[in-house]
């Protein structure tokens, strides 16, 4: 999720007017940008162990999955995973990830984790997790954390000091910014193995051109890019990605 994609921006909500003075942002899929691919129909992920994963959901108890893995497979290392698979990297950050395909030993017991890793004025962009509830634990540096539960209820936001949590619930659309000029990192833990992840921008764009029109989807990104995506954030989060790198000069890139 990791990777910066810019395609086109759309608010969301039941019904949306843009403001006047400002006009979206439009840039085709490219190298630079690349825009997501689905998984096609009957199409599989390279480097996933399909066989060993059918056999763990089909065994009977955790007895019979423990006599399916090795000592190693119940261990893992976020720096060096046994594949990619795990691993996300933007721009802003990179986030390493265990979940049940790159760690089958979590098939069955209900928990998933990662670490991310942000840079300097850099933020993981609005996203949900639609099986799974996360806590995210700040380990360093300092972090701004924003999220909405569901239409008509309230924006939560809050400024996390190191060793501070904080709950995002299920389906929340949410955000984390890291508003320093240090690297800020934080690990997250899921109560399901397949916690998902969906980034709306990104999702709309995947319908016909007549409903998604102008979709923008962004990943984890650096903050010098605060032009091209002003448009998908709060104006308090774009307002300090502006302080941030104003404070710790950085050069914002060019449109």
């Amino acid at each position: 999720m990791l990777t910066l994609k810019i395609v086109a921006l759309m608010a969301l909500g039941t019904i949306s007017v843009a403001a006047p003075t400002q006009e979206p942002i439009i840039i085709q899929d490219s190298p630079e940008f690349p825009i997501p691919q689905p998984l096609p129909f009957n199409a599989t992920i390279p480097g996933v162990d399909y066989d060993l994963i059918a056999k763990l959901h089909a065994a009977p108890d955790q007895i019979s999955r423990i006599a399916l893995l090795e000592d190693k497979d119940f261990a893992f290392d976020f720096i060096s995973p046994p594949n990619q698979n795990g691993v996300q990297t933007g721009e802003g950050g990179t986030l390493s990830i265990a979940i049940s395909r790159v760690m089958p030993a979590l098939v069955g017991n209900g928990m998933a984790a990662g670490i991310g890793f942000t840079k300097p004025c850099g933020f993981n962009t609005p996203h949900t997790h639609p099986r799974a509830t996360e806590i995210a634990i700040l380990v360093k540096g300092n972090m701004i954390s924003e999220f909405v539960q569901e239409t008509g209820a309230r924006k939560i936001r809050n400024e996390h000091k190191t060793f501070s949590m904080v709950l995002f619930p299920q389906g929340a659309l949410h955000l984390e910014f890291n508003p320093d000029c240090d690297e800020m990192i934080f690990i997250a833990a899921f109560n399901s193995e397949d916690p998902g992840v969906n980034t709306p921008a990104e999702s709309l764009f995947m319908l016909d051109d007549d409903f998604s029109a102008l979709a923008t989807g962004l990943e984890f990104l650096p903050g010098a890019d605060i032009d091209k995506f002003r448009h998908l954030v709060p104006a308090t989060i774009a307002q300090g990605v502006e302080s941030c790198l104003k404070r710790c000069g950085i050069k914002k890139n060019e449109l």
